[in-house]
């Protein structure tokens, strides 16, 4: 049990960490990302439907998900997740890596690893989900949950950064026990009941890592990247440090939660909370 939270938990803080690193070299080559503010970001109200217009979609695609699996089955369920994991990883992944390779390599060889790598981790998708080398779409979303979290830390800025993982911590706990991602889990527990005992896992692109036993949702790995990525924008090393104790030691008793009644349990409720804390401390 312990080797197994120690593999989970290496795993969510070495995610956490490169998404910290890609962010100072964000800022090390002035990168402009523009910010996330259809409604502006004067006030609560304005943040508030900043973080709806975020939150909506994801219901909408989670639905779209449960409705695949129901009525076309596991392989449309399975190809729909590889095509989106894929195409996110081709649209983020070459920015990300030309930066910080060339910070050391000239242009052209940094373009190069690049896209030699954006193609590595789609091949590293598609492997996984016809073997059973469920480690291969880790690595994907291991980079793909990264670089979104490191995307959203200079997108949102106080007060939408505080409102939007406070929406979706709320929506996590409907979601997971009343909700939509309570239906996606069950549908796929029957689908896992069907399979072949020679199978270690499903694999469903960068949607779902499984390490240590635990499968976490990308979600949750982009959440914790965003708050690294965003203590360490507002606060610096110190603020980063900070963090770093505060949301993982939430992740950490979410884990034991998860051993102790062996069910189901939102992963972003109690990191979130405490990581909340640590950002409005640090925006003060």
């Amino acid at each position: 049990m312990e080797k197994n939270l120690a593999s989970i938990l290496t795993f969510l803080i070495l995610t956490q960490l490169f998404s910290v690193i890609l962010a100072y070299n964000f800022l090390i080559f002035k990168v402009e990302v523009p910010s996330y503010e259809p409604f502006g970001n004067l006030s609560l109200s304005q943040a508030s439907l900043n973080a709806l217009t975020l939150l909506v979609p994801v219901m909408i695609f989670t639905l779209i998900f449960i409705l695949i699996l129901k009525i076309f089955g596991i392989s449309a369920f399975r190809i729909f997740a590889i095509l989106i994991s894929a195409l996110l990883i081709f649209l983020l992944n070459p920015l990300f890596i030309f930066i910080l390779f060339s910070n050391f390599l000239p242009q052209a060889y940094s373009v190069i690893i690049a896209y030699a790598l954006t193609f590595l981790l789609i091949a590293f998708v598609i492997y996984s989900s016809l073997k059973p080398k469920i480690w291969l779409s880790n690595i994907a979303s291991f980079f793909a949950c990264s670089e979104l979290g490191c995307l959203f830390a200079f997108m949102f800025s106080p007060p939408t950064l505080y409102l939007i993982p406070l929406f979706f911590l709320i929506y996590d706990i409907f979601a997971v026990f009343f909700g939509p991602l309570k239906l996606l889990v069950e549908e796929l527990k029957k689908v896992r009941v069907r399979r072949t005992k020679r199978k270690k896992g499903m694999g469903l692109g960068i949607f779902i890592a499984n390490i240590g036993g635990f499968s976490i949702g990308s979600g949750d790995l982009v959440f914790y990247s965003l708050f690294a990525s965003s203590s360490f924008l507002l606060g610096g090393l110190n603020g980063l440090i900070s963090m770093m104790l505060a949301l993982n030691g939430g992740i950490l008793l979410n884990l034991l939660l998860v051993l102790k009644y062996k069910k189901a349990i939102p992963g972003l409720p109690i990191p979130l909370a405490l990581g909340l804390i640590v950002l409005l401390i640090l925006g003060r």
